[in-house]
């Protein structure tokens, strides 16, 4: 078996090495790293540990970048029950991400079965906030590749309300708009699309009720991150765990405004992730 290892600045043929065996699933955590498969009886066979992860910003491009990275031939991602390509969120769905790391079996069949020359990658958005997940993703994955999608703060924001109101989530009482899951008849559901003034409300309200909340501490809410629609865009609090466990140099950012704008930007933002990926160029017609 070959595959492409992420380690230095090319795509380099890789032994079988790098594939470690878990039939008495004896495998410590400590053996794994991005990249490496693990091979085991049963129905589990051979996975491979992610060797990129798309780590957010809601709402910023994610699904498109991650609709690019499962047509390479050498990538693919967590699937459906019927192969279909969706998000992981392993770990940030978890109410322990470290006790999640610690069952990375479970994690790995989020994954198809291994293919010679193939590697897996992780599509999260909601990885970026939650202060937990970097350090967990860095003891199991310390060569993992990180590729963050950010854009316009407003406007990510609004969009963001649009998601929310499209699915019911967002309400109103006595003037004021705020986001909730509950049906209480004290207040009103929103219909879609929120009307603009809504977003005005919202961020009037959201503002004025953590006036006195320090910012990244209103960012990272709880410790699993605030699900409210301003503080996603505060990215300087969101990326500065990120930058504590892992080189700057294994991550990306793009900027959403500029890899929308024409087909060369798109283009140049495609390239840009392979290079960091370490994958083979793939030719797109211009």
């Amino acid at each position: 078996m070959m595959w492409v290892s992420m380690r230095g600045d090319a795509a380099l043929p890789v032994e079988m090495d790098r594939c470690v065996r878990d039939d008495g699933g004896c495998v410590a955590p400590t053996a794994l790293d991005a990249g490496v498969c693990v091979e085991a009886r049963g129905r589990l066979g051979r996975r491979c540990v992610p060797s990129l992860a798309v780590i957010g910003a809601m709402k910023s491009g994610t699904t498109n970048i991650m609709l690019y990275l499962q047509n390479h031939p050498q990538l693919r991602t967590s699937e459906d029950m019927i192969g279909w390509p969706q998000e992981s969120r392993y770990f940030s769905a978890a109410h322990d991400p470290e006790a999640a790391g610690r069952n990375w079996r479970f994690y790995l069949r989020k994954y198809p079965p291994a293919t010679d020359g193939v590697l897996t990658f992780d599509k999260s958005p909601n990885y970026l906030l939650n202060p937990k997940i970097p350090s967990v993703l860095a003891s199991l994955m310390p060569s993992l590749k990180l590729l963050v999608c950010l854009r316009n703060p407003t406007a990510r924001a609004y969009s963001h309300l649009q998601h929310e109101c499209r699915n019911g989530r967002v309400r109103q009482a006595e003037g004021a708009v705020f986001r909730s899951m509950s049906n209480d008849e004290s207040s009103e559901r929103l219909s879609f699309p929120c009307a603009p003034e809504a977003f005005d409300r919202l961020v009037n309200a959201q503002l004025a009720a953590k006036k006195d909340m320090d910012r990244c501490a209103w960012a990272r809410g709880s410790g699993s991150g605030d699900s409210n629609v301003l503080p996603r865009g505060f990215y300087d609090c969101q990326l500065a765990p990120w930058f504590d466990r892992f080189p700057r140099s294994q991550l990306l950012a793009l900027v959403f405004e500029d890899f929308v704008s024409s087909r060369e930007e798109t283009l140049e933002a495609d390239a840009r992730v392979e290079r960091i990926a370490c994958l083979h160029p793939v030719d797109n017609p211009r």
